[in-house]
């Protein structure tokens, strides 16, 4: 019986997709408000976000599982990105490159009238574009090598993502070395074509820090 790999790539492309998209969606927003905006508890609140990154994934699964069993999201694409929506790596990272942002360019913004979200869109976006071009590739990358979280919250083989089929390949008595190779080139290509669309965007965020360093 022949695994339907192509199912298992389609599967993580719209997992990692919509968990890449999301982060920066969120991180962007989250990112905006911690570096540019001043309110009571500002900084504690970011330091307990931060925190988080501490806590093992591991001894929240329990929790996390009964949680998407009780939404009936078992077995189902919004269960496997549901912990991936928002990422406290990427609101710091946001943060930290909005934070470099001149403060002159959106108060002179502000001064021409533009809304808060204008602000956002024209000023901030465009500024932090190799932030988010690295924000984007790291997500992706993440989301589609995982296979913890999906091994927890998937059963039908049609929702398996591609590190679960990778392992269709393999038993406790052979190993298809063929199938395996070259399922797991085929399973590298998106990322690489992900890297290859960012590329120019990551180098310039390499470059940029090191000259602000």
């Amino acid at each position: 019986k022949r695994e339907p790999f192509l199912r298992y790539l389609l599967n993580s492309t719209i997992v990692a997709s919509i968990a890449a998209v999301s982060s920066v969606v969120v991180s962007s927003l989250a990112g905006f408000g911690f570096a540019k905006y001043h309110f009571p508890g500002r900084d504690v609140f970011f330091l307990a976000i931060v925190g988080i990154l501490m806590v093992p994934f591991q001894s929240v699964v329990v929790p996390l599982y009964v949680w998407m069993n009780d939404l009936g999201l078992l077995d189902t694409y919004m269960g496997i990105v549901a912990p991936d929506l928002v990422s406290v790596f990427g609101v710091f990272l946001m943060r930290q490159a909005i934070e470099m942002i001149p403060n002159d360019y959106i108060d002179a913004a502000r001064i021409d009238g533009c809304s808060e979200l204008r602000i956002f869109f024209e000023v901030v976006l465009p500024s932090v574009k190799p932030a988010i071009a690295t924000l984007l590739i790291i997500k992706f990358m993440w989301n589609w090598n995982e296979f913890f979280w999906p091994m927890v919250v998937i059963s039908s083989p049609q929702m398996k993502v591609v590190t679960m089929g990778l392992m269709s390949f393999t038993n406790m008595y052979f190993i298809e070395y063929n199938l395996l190779t070259a399922a797991a080139v085929i399973s590298i290509l998106p990322i690489l074509l992900i890297f290859i669309t960012l590329q120019r965007w990551v180098v310039q965020a390499v470059v940029m820090s090191g000259l602000k360093g």
